[in-house]
């Protein structure tokens, strides 16, 4: 099978970043009880983003073990991707709606519009891979889909922690 070792990479940095964010948590001074609902819907982002391509990277070794042909494996393995990555995006585009009309506006400026549409763009192009229109740079749109992923998780990490020192310094 192809791409063994990146593939290895990336789900090692992705338990890594899943990992880290559980951290963070952890050593959160406020109980979850007086979390923004924000903090909540940021952590979906890092944990759901990390998880997922920790989840796609491992597939195509799942899908290995049965036997399959490198054809037919990376389309299903691409298939997967592009399904989670629109469904993932569509479903924070609803908890990012409900949150905004409850009144918790988004506490950095843009990230759920760019995350989103990240995320569901390359899902897209994924998709197109799969069903053959983009089979000549099928795996490597797989790749994309997998480091989409983690910059999102990163990203949203980052946005959690200069929202955390916000809270902090304001309460101080």
């Amino acid at each position: 099978m192809k791409q063994e070792g990146f593939l290895l990479a990336i789900a090692q940095i992705s338990v890594t970043l899943a990992g880290f964010s559980g951290l963070v948590v952890a050593i959160r001074a406020a109980p979850p009880s007086r979390w923004h609902a924000r903090d909540t819907w940021s952590l979906a982002w890092m944990l759901g983003s990390s998880l997922g391509a920790l989840f796609l990277a491992l597939l195509p070794f799942v899908l290995n073990s049965f036997g399959l042909g490198d054809e037919f494996l990376w389309k299903v393995a691409t298939l997967t991707m592009s399904a989670a990555m629109i469904g993932f995006a569509l479903v924070m585009t609803l908890s990012d709606r409900r949150l905004t009309r409850l009144g918790h506006r988004a506490r950095v400026r843009y990230f759920p519009t760019v995350a989103t549409y990240l995320v569901a763009g390359v899902g897209f192009a994924v998709g197109l891979a799969a069903i053959g229109k983009l089979q000549h740079i099928r795996l490597g749109l797989f790749d994309i889909g997998l480091i989409t992923c983690l910059l999102v998780s990163a990203l949203s990490l980052v946005v959690f922690l200069v929202v955390l020192a916000r809270s902090t310094r304001s309460e101080s």
